[in-house]
């Protein structure tokens, strides 16, 4: 996830990758530690936050393209505070858990006021939602590639929507925005019975390779697909498609300026852009949900400070973030909705109200309770750790859902549809919204509302801001 754990052990260098275009995480840690810790490819819950720091070697980084840390690491004055003996290690190991565990910084003055705390707002410029664009990484790409739950669906609705065109219409063709290194999309369409594919790339490095990878494949006949290097908004096409493909949204849907890029092909490269069947995906939403998250007192000030607003990417199977409510659906994008704001608008959602969930408290204090239990400590600390963890809030979590097909039969969750944890390409977005873990109980409502302003160029960030009201 795009939030790891890393420490400056020179003795070696495990990578952490963020399956999403562009972002990567490099978690440095030394290899024994790595072993000593048991650390898979997936690092779950605060299991892994606790022994590491028991191995000497704490820290917390959110590192964006630019390589700058989001939020410092722990200083070696503060690792020697944790430093563990031989002979208390364990012991160690259960401060660490009291010091990472929500709400339980004894004597924090910061935890005064989130018990009266209750108002709350963040805000943060997407640029993870454009920088993708101006490097190249093969193995985010192949994320993307062997993502099972993406790619074979939004190749069976290619295949679906271009094959019952083609028994209509004698000639098909097809727009691929952001075709990647691999091309898939554009190669399932022709092998599908498209006769002209425009296969448009903005990562030069990307058209290059995708250039060289449709020219391998034998089954594709010599210029039905055509590599195109640029942005879409800056490409003229010969003639008008009557499919576009796009799977060009972020975390938060809209945050890869994607529906200012679709709203320039209706205008521009399409002959039908008033039907639905036109597109794919044909809907795509963001949902959100209020979560409490196992290592919120590791960003406390003055590191929630530095991170100036800017939200975490993490593993949407990491189990530290756990949904307080049921999701709600925040932003819904259907491409023949005229009121879809276009370049330099500003998109201002519908008020979210969410309650807070007697089961989900219950199954979240289970869920830490068990990885308390994995680090030996003893029942009568992780029972109240668990419970006080599970009964927090710390900030709103954000992910996409992508409808392939008007009818909503071919569907691309990168969570579960109640907002489980599961592998996926796309991380989950994690803004905290106070600077320590806020105390909730259940049926507590919380009234959420977001605003994005999007920029006049397409390369621009977007800008998000968020505020909440939790009532008693």
């Amino acid at each position: 996830c795009h939030h790891r754990l890393w420490s400056p052990n020179p003795t070696g260098t495990a990578r952490f990758l963020v399956p999403k275009m562009g972002r990567t995480t490099e978690a440095i840690m030394g290899r024994r530690s790595l072993k000593r810790a048991g650390l898979l490819p997936v690092v779950i819950g605060i299991t892994v936050l606790v022994v590491t720091v028991a191995n000497l070697s704490l820290a917390v980084a959110s590192v964006p393209t630019s390589g700058r840390p989001l939020v410092p690491p722990v200083t070696a004055k503060e690792v020697q505070v944790l430093r563990p003996t031989a002979s208390h290690s364990l012991s160690r190991r259960r401060d660490v858990l009291q010091l990472t565990s929500a709400g339980l910084v004894a004597g924090s003055p910061y935890a005064a006021l989130a018990e009266q705390a209750k108002q709350f707002s963040a805000g943060w410029t997407a640029k993870d939602g454009v920088q993708f664009l101006t490097y190249f990484n093969e193995e985010n790409y192949g994320a993307m590639r062997d993502d099972t739950r993406r790619t074979p669906q939004f190749i069976k609705a290619i295949t679906e929507r271009v094959s019952e065109r083609k028994k209509a219409e004698k000639r098909v063709t097809v727009l691929d925005i952001g075709t990647g290194p691999f091309a898939l999309f554009a190669l399932a369409a022709v092998r599908a019975g498209a006769d002209k594919v425009y296969a448009i790339e903005a990562n030069g490095e990307a058209a290059v390779r995708a250039r060289d990878f449709v020219a391998e494949q034998e089954d594709i006949p010599e210029g039905a697909v055509e590599i195109i290097e640029g942005f879409s908004t800056a490409v003229d096409l010969p003639e008008k498609v009557d499919l576009v493909v796009a799977e060009i949204m972020g975390v938060i849907a809209s945050e890869e300026n994607m529906i200012q890029t679709i709203n320039d092909a209706k205008e521009r490269h399409m002959k039908n852009p008033k039907d639905l069947n036109n597109f794919i995906p044909s809907q795509v939403l963001t949902y959100a949900a209020p979560v409490s998250y196992a290592l919120h007192n590791i960003l406390k000030p003055p590191r929630y400070e530095r991170l100036n607003g800017q939200p975490l990417r993490v593993n949407a199977r990491d189990r530290t973030i756990e949904l307080l409510s049921e999701p709600l659906v925040l932003e819904d994008i259907k491409w023949t909705d005229p009121k879809l704001p276009g370049r330099g608008g500003r998109w201002e959602q519908q008020p979210l109200e969410f309650e807070i969930s007697a089961s989900r408290l219950e199954t979240n204090r289970q869920s830490y309770y068990k990885a308390l239990k994995k680090e030996e400590v003893p029942d009568e600390e992780a029972e109240p750790l668990a419970k006080k963890t599970a009964e927090s809030f710390s900030g709103m979590a954000f992910w996409p859902k992508l409808i392939l097909d008007p009818a909503g039969k071919i569907v691309v969750e990168s969570r579960g549809p109640a907002g489980e944890h599961q592998k996926s390409h796309w991380p989950t977005l994690l803004s905290l919204m106070n600077p320590e873990p806020v105390p909730v109980k259940a049926g507590q409502k919380f009234t959420l509302r977001e605003a994005a302003d999007f920029d006049g160029d397409i390369l621009g960030p977007a800008k998000y801001t968020l505020k909440a009201d939790l009532k008693a």
